[in-house]
């Protein structure tokens, strides 16, 4: 069981991960202009967000589920293959909606693998690192739309089936268990009421936006560094083992990790990324921004993946999450429309000096324990009392004397 779930992670989240970007590198090549192609990311959130919180009560008939899963399988293969050859923007609306679907339905056959369970499973980082290997292998070169619409039908086709075959067969026998907050595993994630409130989460919660303008504009960065004899394919891997590597090498002990420590190392990895875009030469300057970003979302997702205070209530509805992630897509494309590649370094650098200055007013001014966190009691001490030697009293009248 532990295996099913395990394979059924890996293909959810190769499919979150090569639909974000190869679904906004179709955007970017049809639509007709750089904002019109991050309002149909955009589009895709919401979708991916209206589609996740639909299945949260009752668990459909395993037969519906399999029928739905092959379905959106084939309508995203042939939406794929007929938009770069005539289909244009309704082909590719189609892909969209199918792909949010699609991506919906692998999250409830994980979901239902993870009720199945008798314990709680431990957090998919592993998983989701597979998943984003698969995902590096599918996207290739972004810009060559063609060759692109054949690996990501590949993809889909392999993950659908395998989605298919992992898909339970019985009732669910295990007591529901509420799932975690935020949309797909606190990738996006929902906060904990108040947590704004307290400086030092701040690098934290910001560490938990870079993965947006960097999905968003992966597509772009691609073909400004196409330019530079850097391969697209080394990109998109950079990217992703970023987001993904220091949290799978590190995974064993973010649990023990505080929320200072943590704090500190997602303000060092934003700040240094800001530093980097505004002191480096190109292309190392997007480079690493790439590579000390992604690690800051990667350390931030997988802390609040083992710590559970740190998230929002459980069983929360992803659409919130997923309207926040839209307008602020929107919002990253406005800038980049009007600024280009400098806007993406500027939303970056902002993201940098914004975890600066908060870690620093964290660290001077709130040195108490957030009130969204339980205190820890301190240990007792217990006293001991030493034994005092007998002593010889002597008369009052001696001791005056003396």
């Amino acid at each position: 069981m532990t295996l099913r779930l395990s394979l059924a992670r890996c293909a959810a989240w190769a499919l979150l991960l090569s639909g974000w970007v190869g679904l906004g590198s179709f955007a970017f090549v049809l639509a007709p202009d750089v904002i019109s192609g991050f309002a149909l990311v955009a589009l895709w959130l919401l979708l991916l967000g209206a589609a996740a919180s639909v299945p949260t009560r009752d668990e459909p008939r395993a037969w519906i589920r399999r029928l739905a899963l092959a379905g959106c399988a084939a309508l995203i293969v042939s939406a794929l293959a007929l938009a770069p050859r005539g289909g244009g923007l309704p082909a590719l609306g189609l892909a969209l909606a199918a792909w949010a679907a699609l991506t919906a339905l692998a999250s409830g056959v994980v979901r239902s693998l993870r009720q199945q369970q008798p314990t709680a499973p431990l957090p998919p980082i592993g998983a989701a690192a597979l998943g984003a290997l698969c995902a590096t292998l599918a996207l290739g070169d972004p810009g060559d739309l063609p060759a692109l619409a054949q690996r990501l039908g590949l993809l889909v086709a392999l993950a659908s089936l395998l989605l298919v075959l992992l898909q339970p067969a019985e009732a669910r026998r295990a007591p529901l268990r509420r799932c975690r907050a935020g949309l797909f595993d606190c990738s996006l994630p929902a906060w904990p009421a108040g947590s704004w409130r307290d400086p030092l989460q701040w690098p934290t919660l910001l560490a938990g936006l870079a993965m947006l303008p960097m999905m968003a504009t992966l597509p772009l960065m691609v073909a400004w560094c196409r330019g530079e004899a850097i391969a697209p394919q080394a990109i998109v891997a950079l990217h992703l083992a970023a987001m993904f590597a220091p949290a799978l090498l590190l995974q064993r002990r973010l649990g023990a990790w505080s929320l200072r420590r943590l704090s500190a190392v997602c303000a060092c990895c934003l700040v240094a990324g800001g530093a980097l875009v505004l002191w480096a030469d190109a292309p190392w300057n997007l480079l690493g921004l790439a590579a000390a970003h992604g690690a800051a979302w990667g350390l931030a997702w997988a802390g609040q993946l083992w710590a559970p205070d740190r998230r929002s209530r459980a069983g929360a509805s992803p659409w919130r999450a997923a309207l926040g992630y839209a307008l602020l897509t929107l919002a990253v494309g406005a800038v980049v429309a009007r600024f280009g590649v400098q806007g993406v370094a500027g939303v970056h650098v902002a993201l940098g000096l914004a975890a600066g200055v908060a870690g620093l007013t964290g660290l001077l001014l709130n040195r108490r324990t957030p009130s969204w966190q339980a205190p820890a009691r301190p240990a007792r001490r217990t006293r001991y009392r030493v034994p005092r030697p007998p002593s010889h009293r002597c008369p009052r009248s001696t001791r005056a004397r003396e």
